[in-house]
């Protein structure tokens, strides 16, 4: 690991020199992740590097299981990064901004426009106390991936209203197609992603942010509409004969091999896909599950797994705000997390028109993009709720598929977790960032 302790001495040193003596601003930039995923950021720095006159980006890479035993004590000494990237779940890092440890980022956020790339949906996961905290690193989203060459088989066109779409299901059934669409509920965790783009359909991102930051209940009846629509379709077979005996992986390779027709899924898939499929790989691609309802929108599912943060006693927070401009804001930073296969937050037209990417990719952005002025969702509400809520949910969801429980009886029983960890203090800080 690189001796800060040199470096901040070595920083301390350059102060005292005359301006003039003084070449290139250093920004320490601290990634972690296996080999292969973190030289992406060595590329940037260096496209970067390459057009600064006076700013140098140094990107130090560790492994995951020994970055955030480092991070702590680093920033606790007023050492380590100028910048880094870390988890934005339940609670957020409030240890790092009750300590004092991060940077307001909200005059940045101002200063630079960064409404115009951040989508709310994700500045809610990043900010607390009116405050911005984090810029949002990779995101995740989801969509129906669909057999093409079945579709064309049986004379189906992508569904765009519900009725389509049931009407699709049904060809697919009377086809002998025993799961229209595959599930893989017997892991639960699958399912969550149908519970996440359903309760943000019914509910919009407003009624989602009512029940993480304000008053409202998982029991409101958007959210009990919602859950009682995904058990119609568990009992009409939608998902198979059996949703819940059946595991993500059987599914996967059932889908991959032509026999399974459809499946809610993301972009993480892709590459096992190609594998998977070969030659085929281009009979796939992705759509936007239908409005359930008559004047419903299409809210994009949105979801984030960390963040990037700059230290509160960097000496060199405008360099570093530059860097991230640079990383996230430009598109040739855009394009460079793309072709990496990290997804920046933000709109991607611009930047998914030269990026390599693979179709499939391109596809499913393509679909989250051109519904994204509605307001995006988030897409793993597991990952944003407490632990407890989501054992609660995960086998709630098993029950409803099973018609085993009511949606009344669901949505209770996630309210009473919720309410319990609300009252302790597990859940998220309220976001949102204050006008200036």
């Amino acid at each position: 690991m690189k001796n800060f302790a040199g470096v901040s001495a070595l920083v301390s040193a350059c102060i005292a020199l005359p301006a003039a003596a003084i070449s290139q601003t250093e920004v320490i930039v601290w990634v972690a992740g296996e080999p292969g995923q973190t030289t992406v950021y060595d590329d940037i720095a260096a496209a970067y590097n390459a057009q600064s006159a006076d700013v140098t980006v140094t990107v130090v890479k560790n492994s995951s299981d020994l970055f955030n035993p480092a991070l702590i004590p680093a920033l606790s000494a007023g050492e380590g990064p100028d910048l880094f990237s870390f988890g934005t779940g339940p609670g957020q890092p409030a240890a790092l901004i009750a300590g004092g440890l991060v940077a307001d980022l909200t005059g940045a956020y101002y200063q630079h426009n960064w409404a115009d790339t951040i989508p709310e949906g994700i500045v809610v996961q990043t900010s607390s106390d009116g405050k911005l905290w984090a810029f949002g690193n990779e995101v995740e989203t989801t969509g129906m991936f669909y057999n093409k060459a079945i579709f064309a088989e049986h004379g189906l066109s992508v569904p765009t209203t519900w009725p389509e779409m049931e009407a699709a299901v049904d060809t697919l059934m009377k086809a002998g197609y025993d799961t229209p669409i595959g599930l893989g509920a017997a892991d639960k965790w699958p399912v969550s992603h149908w519970q996440s783009m359903m309760f943000g359909r019914y509910a919009g991102p407003e009624g989602i942010e009512a029940v993480l930051f304000g008053d409202g209940a998982w029991t409101d009846a958007p959210f009990v509409a919602a859950a009682t629509k995904l058990q119609e379709m568990g009992k009409a077979g939608w998902f198979g004969p059996t949703p819940v005996a059946i595991g993500y992986g059987e599914l996967m390779d059932r889908f991959w091999a032509g026999e399974v027709p459809m499946t809610f899924t993301g972009p993480w898939v892709i590459g096992g896909g190609m594998e998977a499929a070969g030659d085929r790989i281009g009979d796939y691609s992705v759509f936007a599950v239908p409005p359930f309802e008559e004047g419903q929108q299409i809210h994009p599912t949105n979801s984030i797994g960390s963040g990037w943060y700059i230290r509160e006693s960097s000496a060199v927070k405008e360099a570093a705000v530059d860097f991230m401009n640079f990383m996230f804001v430009s598109n040739q930073g855009r394009v460079a997390l793309l072709n990496a296969g990290t997804i920046p937050v933000g709109p991607l037209d611009a930047a998914l028109q030269t990026a390599e990417m693979p179709a499939l990719a391109v596809d499913i952005w393509k679909t989250s993009d051109d519904h994204a002025a509605n307001g995006t969702v988030p897409a793993f509400l597991d990952t944003i709720t407490p632990g407890s809520l989501t054992t609660v949910s995960y086998d709630g969801l098993q029950a409803l598929l099973i018609d085993y429980m009511t949606p009344q009886e669901f949505t209770a029983e996630m309210q009473s977790a919720w309410a319990a960890s609300k009252a302790a203090g597990e859940i998220m800080l309220p976001g949102g960032i204050a006008e200036q």
